[in-house]
């Protein structure tokens, strides 16, 4: 057996795996399932799918892990935990404070831009190029406060298109 067979099974296990997730993701899409998940595992699905087809796509593949690995961490916190509460408080006190000095459609699309970094959807790399826009905006308390908050929450897409 080649180094090459080696890598072959290797993608070939990684394709079966992927394939094997976006099943469960879209069982645990469905709408009489009794938790309901956000857009996160439409995300999961699709990149899983995408893989499933094109093991030899070193981009889709890492993609997949990234969103996995987020997904799962987030998954980790149960809902009411009091890490989750402290996340969400500091997220809601880095939109208070950018929101005090950004004005206009900035200001008012902060919420739906922070919601996106902090969660891979189909906008999340938009939102982070938008943030990333308000970021060079502020003072150096919020542009500070707003580094360490997105340190911990932002997607790993959104960290990377930031440049975190």
């Amino acid at each position: 057996m080649a180094l090459s067979d080696s890598c072959f099974d290797f993608l070939t296990a990684v394709s079966k795996a992927a394939g094997t997730l976006a099943e469960e993701a879209h069982h645990y899409s469905a709408p009489d399932y009794p938790i309901v998940y956000g857009p996160e595992i439409d995300a999961l699905r699709r990149a899983a799918a995408v893989v499933h087809d094109h093991p030899y796509d070193a981009e889709a593949g890492a993609r997949l892990l990234r969103l996995a690995s987020t997904i799962g961490r987030a998954l980790d916190t149960a809902p009411g935990s009091p890490e989750l509460d402290a996340k969400q408080k500091a997220v809601d006190e880095l939109i208070r404070s950018l929101m005090s000095e950004v004005k206009g459609e900035e200001a008012a699309s902060l919420p739906s831009i922070i919601e996106n970094v902090t969660n891979d959807t189909p906008y999340t790399e938009k939102a982070a190029g938008r943030l990333k826009g308000v970021l060079a905006k502020v003072g150096k308390s919020t542009y500070d406060l707003a580094i360490k908050v997105l340190g911990d929450v932002a997607t790993a897409a959104a960290k990377k298109w930031m440049g975190f």
